[in-house]
């Protein structure tokens, strides 16, 4: 594994370059992550489990390969926000809907945790893409 030297210092668990200081343009193309698909699946499985050490190091894993990775991205938020780790998850949220903007669960997340937090127009960016994103979805925030 890394240095902890390394480490961004959100409190991810990955390397600042693969974290906060990732270049989007550094990014691998759709699909490039498909192989990894056996350990994607095998972090979700062992975090059904509650082994979250061991979802946790395979999260890390696929995203020191493939930083955008959807699934592995998502599952390592949820880890660190059931952790507690509030800025970890916040930063790991941020990149899910930087990366993924379109997508309806984490946009309206990032609502909810903006507004929670009193970023009221930040929130209110986010909660009108959510809106944009799925009309008749009941659960949007407005």
């Amino acid at each position: 594994m890394t240095p902890n030297r390394h480490l961004c210092a959100c409190g991810s668990g990955l390397r600042a370059v693969r974290c906060c200081q990732l270049d989007p343009a550094v990014l691998p193309p759709n699909g490039a992550a498909r192989p990894l698909a056996p350990v994607i699946e095998r972090a979700v499985e062992l975090h059904r489990q509650k082994d979250d050490v061991e979802a946790e190091k395979l999260c890390l894993e696929v995203l020191e390969l493939a930083p955008s990775q959807p699934d592995a991205l998502s599952l390592l938020y949820r880890i660190r926000r059931q952790g507690g780790e509030e800025r970890a998850a916040d930063a790991l949220l941020r990149r899910f809907v930087a990366i993924y903007p379109n997508t309806f669960w984490a946009t309206n997340e990032l609502a909810l945790a903006l507004l929670t937090k009193g970023a009221i127009a930040e929130a209110e960016v986010h909660a009108r893409n959510a809106v944009r994103i799925a009309p008749d979805n009941p659960s949007r925030i407005i």
